[in-house]
């Protein structure tokens, strides 16, 4: 019979008490409120203590709360190239949510960013090539995008403007959400259309 840690244990009963509909939140130290901007968002896991870390089986063990590496194709154009493209497709297909994810910090809130995009039955987005540039410690990629489609009116339009996306250089104290590419600033300015 295998023994399980009681963090671990604790830890599955109280994840299979937020599945309930009427489970009171836990009130613990380990309780951390999330901010709205998912690329920032901490990671709450209780430490064990160090008797459970010499104890425990290495599969017992509660993962760490870090992200995940990044190659090292991803800290540059690749990476941000990624993240511009996650945006896009989720502009075309209607994902809101997943495209606001993409900014590394929001200047509206999840629903208006949606309710915005909304006015556009359709969304064409290109993005070609950009460029990338360093300066203050963060590396920066800007591409111009084009964005093209129908209102919910009939009419055609056309936005034209900069995506720039940033990441943290790899500087001691930098944290892992720091170090990924986020978009900084979207600049889209309507374009008349012949």
């Amino acid at each position: 019979m295998r023994l399980i840690p009681p963090t671990v244990l604790a830890l599955t009963l109280t994840l299979s008490a937020c599945n309930q509909p009427d489970a009171p939140s836990p009130q613990t130290s380990d309780t951390v409120a999330l901010p709205d901007d998912p690329m920032t968002a901490p990671q709450a896991v209780p430490s064990p203590t160090p008797e459970e870390e010499t104890h425990a089986p290495p599969e017992t063990m509660l993962p760490s709360p870090t992200l995940p590496p990044m190659t090292q194709a991803e800290r540059g154009e690749k990476g941000a190239r990624a993240v511009l493209l996650t945006w896009a497709r989720a502009l075309e297909n209607r994902r809101f949510d997943e495209a606001w994810a993409q900014f590394r910090y929001p200047q509206s809130s999840r629903a208006a960013f949606a309710q915005w995009w909304s006015r556009y039955r359709t969304i064409t987005v290109a993005v070609p090539g950009g460029e990338m540039d360093a300066g203050a410690g963060s590396l920066y990629y800007t591409a111009a995008a084009v964005l093209t489609g129908v209102r919910q009116d009939g009419s055609r339009y056309r936005l034209e403007g900069d995506v720039v996306l940033r990441r943290v250089n790899d500087v001691d104290g930098a944290t892992p959400a720091q170090l990924r590419w986020g978009i900084e600033s979207a600049d889209l300015k309507d374009v008349a259309v012949d």
